[in-house]
This record gives structure tokens, sequence and C-alpha cells, in this order.
């Protein structure tokens, strides 16, 4: 690791998040809590990286005249926004309906879909000591050729890569088979246990070592989020066999999950940034995530 910033590329999102106050009664009124705030899984984890502290350059696509509100609000966390327009299509929006741990999501991926990895210079790359990836960008911006050739260059100039799948509806329309294949080749891999198991091609039934272990095929590392069962990380180093560990969850309220994943991103890229070894910077992603939860939305409380 050359670079001392964490580069993020993917999506923004203008997030409609929905509480009901009880169950949603079907063709009539159900009074809700709701509340409009900037999203989208990377430019979500950009945030909290740059809440942390961290030096965090952020690269996205918006819809036409959205890119001064979207990095105002990036630029309030400390991000360094480098946002292009989009001339037809506006903004991504997802609907995001919150019923206690559970979310369901309706998502318009918009912009998002036309994001140009030629947008990640090479003047970028030159200070980024971690690249980050979401599979949302995978799915419809990014071809395979197109993240194999950014994750080259991120190499060639001495940074880790690591990606987020991001969704097992999106892995399972891309086809798990060719999602596998374009992902190979990251250095860290850090699914939900729903995604490693289908990305591992296993039931679900299986416990988080045994996907962790069978994600080892697609990175060196993998760091598997299981929600309330904590978090099981996975290493392979060349001439060693696999080391697998698990690590409890710290039991917090929750008020919204929205943030969890991309907060506790957040809080493990801050880390490997700053030397942590795999264990430690799970850690700190949970420490992160635990403060994203106790809150409504996916971005960090204001300064």
């Amino acid at each position: 690791m050359t670079g001392s910033r964490a580069l993020l590329v993917g999506d923004v999102i203008d997030d409609i998040i929905v509480v009901p106050s009880g169950p949603i009664r079907p063709d009539t009124d159900t009074t809700s809590r709701i509340t409009r705030q900037p999203g989208g899984s990377a430019a979500n984890t950009a945030a909290w990286l740059g809440w942390l502290g961290a030096g965090v350059d952020f690269v996205g696509r918006v819809g036409a005249g959205d890119a001064d509100r979207h990095a105002r609000e990036l630029a309030a966390a400390g991000v360094a926004a480098h946002l292009h327009e989009d001339p037809d299509r506006p903004t991504g929006t997802i609907v995001i309906l919150v019923e206690g741990q559970q979310r369901s999501m309706l998502t318009d991926r918009g912009a998002n879909a036309t994001l140009d990895p030629s947008q990640v210079t090479d003047a970028l790359l030159a200070t980024a000591g971690i690249l980050h990836l979401t599979g949302y960008s995978l799915v419809d911006a990014l071809s395979a050729r197109a993240l194999r050739e950014l994750v080259d260059r991120a190499h060639a100039q001495g940074a880790s890569v690591s990606l987020d799948p991001s969704s097992t509806g999106f892995i399972a329309d891309y086809g798990v088979a060719a999602f596998r294949s374009a992902i190979s080749g990251v250095d860290v891999l850090r699914p939900n246990l729903d995604e490693g198991r289908l990305l591992a091609g296993l039931d679900a039934g299986a416990p988080p070592a045994l996907v962790a272990e069978a994600l080892l095929d697609l990175a060196p590392a993998v760091v598997l989020t299981c929600g309330a069962a904590g978090v099981t990380i996975a290493e392979r180093r060349a001439g060693e066999g696999a080391r697998v560990a698990s690590l409890d969850a710290e039991r917090v309220p929750t008020v919204d999950p929205t943030g969890a994943g991309d907060s506790f991103t957040a809080g493990f890229l801050a880390a490997r940034l700053a030397g942590a070894d795999l264990a430690h910077a799970a850690r700190e992603g949970q420490r992160v995530a635990a403060i994203a939860v106790s809150r409504i939305g996916g971005r960090p409380p204001r300064a």
C-alpha cells in the first residue's frame, strides 16, 4: 500500500426511508415516519470514512443539476466528491421500507447505471491506499472487463482493492457464476452472510465459518458480516492454510439497520488504512456500525 487515502467508486442515491408505525394496512393509510436523505452504498461508506477522519475521494454519477447538492452533502462529512452529471437519467432513488430488523428496497438505479470507469483517473489512484467498489456498479455500469481493468490499474499503483457484493437480488440477476468470475482478483471480499452463501454455492443453513473459508477461492481475505451473530473473518497467506475466526457482535438497540453494512465497511477500511490486521479492522467496523444503527438513515451524524 503506497497511498494514504481511500478511493470509493460507485452508487450515490436519494433515499426515501419509510418506518411504519405498525403493520401496513392494504388499501388504506398507515401512519409512518418518512425521511429523505442522500444515500447509496458507496457514497454512504465514503461519508462514514470521512466522518472517521480518513482521507477519502468518491467518484459517482448523478442526474443533471444534482452534482452540487450531493457534493455538498459529502463535503460536510469530509469527502472530496468527483461527481459527473448524466443529461438524460435522474439521480438514483431507493424507497426503503423498514420493518423492525427487516428492510425492503424499491430501487431505481438512475444515473448510476452510466458510471464511466474512465472517471477514475490515474491521479486519484496514485493517492489511494485502498480502492473500494460495490457489486451494484457491476450489475449495470461496469462490465466484467472494465472492472478487471480498474482492479489492475489500482494494483499497478500499489492500492489494494475491496469489494462489497451488495445485493443477493442483483447477484442472482447477473448470474452467480458470472459475478464470481468478474470479482475474482480483489484483495478483500466483504459480503453479508446471505450474499456469501449465494456466492459460495452453499445452502441457507451453511455456517459462517464454512462460507467464509469457501470464499477464499475468490479473494485472499474475506470479512463476512452476520448481523446479530457477529463477523467471521478468513484469510489465506502464501504457504499457509486458511485461518478463520469469529467475532461476537455487541448487542445494541437498532433504530434503523439501513446504514449497518456501509458504516461497518467504513470502520473496517479506516482501520486497514491505518495498518490494522483483519481482526482489529473488523472490530472497528462493528464499533462504527453500532453507531449507525442507532439512528435513521445510512449517513453519519453531522459535525
